[in-house]
């Protein structure tokens, strides 16, 4: 009787990676059907995400604390280890009959300090107000304040101390393009974003901490801060830091940011044409710009854009955007409080007409 023969071995499978394209070309429609449909929905939900309670000025602003709570949690803020600040050096590096001019450091966290310069007017009473002015990308307190000439700033610090106020610009971590800067190694804002939100927080957040604390120690230590008049401003990045870091901080009363607004909608109908992509700054969720400006609501807020600052912002796009936030000023009867202002220059200052509302708010 023959034997059982054992089946024989099959040879080992293969096959071209051309015979599995389909699989994976399938996987990514998937998901981008799936973003553009997240992003149609939010689209249509965009100008109804932030619903205060318009009932009365109160009852505004009480239901203002679950968006704060969603906005700091969104950019990790405040970040692990976060402290109220503690301004550990102070020193006077100069003095002409306009100010003093003064460098600050402030531990807002340990081993991480908020540096900043601080500017006090020869000629102000015994208490002034005081505004953060935030510089942008590429730029530095030094520039904000004039210490050596950045055109597009317009001397903002300068000309802030000749009307009086005290002027506080802090940091950020920016790549610099001034002469005699060199590159610092492993230290690109790109890398530092990455590192801290694998630790949960961002660089967006821990910067905001930055501006909110020490901000906070100034006004503890220095006797001539009116604590009840503290304004923002800043230009482009600084803009954007202006927005969001007066959105959580109540205690500053009066905000223009300056070259940076975006029509929301139009962000997300552009990621959805697959010809853009919001930047982590832009948005996030359903709290665009306007949305912003309604947690700054109903504090004084001035929107600053330059008519020929299109390569970075939609004129166009930014009144659309000035609209919806001014609406919310509107429905509380405050509309004088809200101003959507264009100068005839591009991506700058303009300092007189932020100073002038400063002046009529603070």
């Amino acid at each position: 009787m023959a034997m059982a023969t054992e089946p024989a071995t099959p040879a080992l499978y293969r096959e071209p990676f051309a015979e599995s394209f389909p699989i994976r070309q399938e996987q990514h429609l998937q998901i981008k059907a799936y973003a553009d449909n997240l992003l149609q929905a939010q689209a249509e939900q965009a100008l109804h995400s932030v619903t205060p309670d318009f009932s009365s000025l109160a009852a505004y602003e009480r239901s203002l604390h679950s968006y704060r709570d969603r906005l700091g949690d969104f950019f990790g803020t405040p970040p692990p280890g976060a402290k109220d600040g503690r301004v550990i050096k102070f020193l006077q590096v100069g003095e002409d009959a306009e100010c003093t001019v003064n460098r600050v450091w402030i531990e807002v966290i340990d081993g991480v300090e908020a540096y900043g310069i601080y500017l006090v007017p020869k000629q102000r009473k015994a208490k002034a107000p005081l505004l953060i002015a935030q510089h942008g990308g590429g730029g530095n307190p030094e520039a904000i304040c004039d210490l050596d000439t950045r055109i597009n700033y317009r001397s903002f610090g300068r000309e802030a101390v000749k009307r009086g106020y005290l002027v506080w610009a802090p940091a950020l971590a920016m790549r610099s393009v001034f002469s005699g800067d060199e590159p610092i190694p492993h230290a690109s804002r790109e890398l530092l974003d990455q590192k801290l939100k694998l630790a949960g927080t961002s660089i967006i957040g821990l910067e905001l901490h930055k501006i909110i604390a020490s901000t906070r120690a100034l006004m503890k230590v220095r006797p001539e801060i009116d604590p009840e008049r503290v304004g923002m401003t800043g230009l482009s990045w600084g803009g954007f830091f202006t927005m969001y870091a007066t959105a959580l901080a109540p205690f500053i009363k009066v905000a223009a940011p300056s070259g940076y607004f975006r029509d929301y909608a139009q962000l997300l109908h552009r990621a959805q044409a697959d010809d853009a992509r919001a930047a982590d700054r832009e948005v996030f969720g359903s709290l665009g710009h306007f949305q912003a400006i309604a947690l700054i609501c109903p504090r004084p807020c001035l929107v600053q854009i330059g008519e020929q600052d299109g390569a970075l912002n939609n004129l166009d796009g930014a009144r659309v955007e000035a609209e919806r936030a001014a609406a919310f000023y509107r429905q509380l009867g405050l509309a004088d409080r809200f101003q959507f202002q264009v100068h005839p220059g591009g991506h700058e200052f303009e300092p007189a007409a932020i100073l002038d509302f400063f002046d009529r708010h603070l």
